[in-house]
């Protein structure tokens, strides 16, 4: 039984990893155990949007937590890059949502003026001209949001698996089903490479944490949701991301526009239907009549874990184990941030208060013990 390590991280997706290389470089020493790939799932399969919505404050549990993370992010994708030698472009232009005239956009703006600085973005009557060409002629309620950020998930996935590596965290892909048990004072994960020990353990696995917590007396209440998305030609020639509603999105990549996603409560499938698909060529149409996924390059499909309350759980379940999981669409804006906190919850260190609205315990969170 291996017991060189002090933290079992199981999951190697964006918040395994994130938690992994944050603990390495505080002087622990991470185990990671991956069921199959490591840096692959939800974490790749997103189209890497970070938007902040010009957020400054708010009483939405959660929301502070993300756009703090989303500030850490040019500082993290630089050591990232720096630490792999692998190239990570943080990509920044506007960002443009269209809703039709309603309760939706009315909604959407009363959001805006009560949390976001009004300098930040505007709500305009015009599209650009080079997006007037395309989109579908009708009247639309456009909000401009300068200076968002998106990445592209394989670049970044791949420095921060390398960042892990290279820090000397031992990374076990195709572990298969990882189950984890309370012994004595510490923590054993058994999977298909045998059983490993330690005095703590992190659970990132996803929309599985589930099934690896079980054994160990714990139920999170996760609900998977599949998201469908493909790359078409670009659709506009604008450096800009485009969102119909702040649901679906348009978001540029080279030559390129990866486009998505359907949001399919309960489905742990992987791969993509043509019912997925025609749904969100058609949620799209309302956007862009021009969308033919028939010319996509490429479609996929991401599995991502939503939790009861719809905020991450990010926090302590009990004495040496901690959960990451839970972030639904939002893994990789949140992941600079899930990484230091769990890292400051196993080294003693009082949270902040944006970091206390995750605590897996809190009222109506969803989890039980079995």
């Amino acid at each position: 039984m291996g017991n060189d390590r002090d933290v079992l991280v199981l999951g190697a997706g964006i918040a395994g990893l994130s938690v992994a290389r944050e603990l390495g470089r505080r002087g622990w020493r991470p185990l990671v155990l991956e069921r199959d790939r490591a840096a692959s799932h939800a974490s790749a399969a997103a189209a890497g949007i970070l938007v902040s919505r010009g957020a400054v404050r708010s009483r939405v549990p959660g929301r502070m937590f993300y756009t703090r993370s989303l500030q850490a992010y040019p500082g993290w994708v630089a050591e990232l890059a720096r630490e792999s030698s692998l190239r990570v472009e943080l990509e920044e232009g506007d960002d443009w949502c269209f809703f039709c005239h309603g309760g939706r956009a009315d909604r959407f703006r009363e959001r805006l003026e009560a949390e976001s600085d009004p300098a930040r973005w505007e709500e305009t009557e015009t599209a650009p001209r080079a997006l007037s060409g395309v989109l579908r002629d009708r009247a639309w309620r456009i909000f401009r949001f300068p200076g968002e950020r998106w990445i592209h998930p394989a670049e970044l996935m791949a420095a921060l698996l390398g960042s892990v590596r290279l820090s000397g965290t031992r990374v076990l892909e195709g572990s298969g089903e990882v189950r984890l048990e309370r012994d004595g004072e510490g923590w054993v994960a058994t999977c298909d490479h045998g059983a490993f020990r330690a005095p703590n353990a992190v659970v990132a696995a996803g929309p599985w944490t589930d099934s690896v917590l079980e054994p160990a007396g714990w139920k999170a209440n996760l609900v998977p949701v599949r998201g469908q998305l493909a790359m078409v030609p670009a659709l506009h020639g604008l450096p800009s991301m485009v969102h119909l509603e702040d649901a679906f999105y348009v978001v540029p990549r080279g030559a390129w526009s990866v486009v998505g996603a359907t949001m399919e409560h309960g489905v742990l499938a992987e791969n993509t239907t043509p019912e997925g698909l025609a749904d969100l060529q058609t949620r799209l149409r309302q956007l862009f009549p021009g969308l033919d996924l028939s010319t996509a390059a490429q479609s996929w499909a991401g599995i991502r874990p939503r939790t009861r309350d719809r905020v991450p759980h990010v926090g302590r379940l009990e004495p040496g184990l901690f959960v990451a999981s839970g972030h639904y669409r939002s893994g990789i804006s949140m992941a600079p941030r899930t990484g230091a906190v769990i890292a400051d919850l196993l080294e003693g260190t009082a949270l902040e208060p944006d970091a206390l609205d995750l605590d897996p315990l809190r009222p109506h969170a969803g989890w039980r013990r079995t």
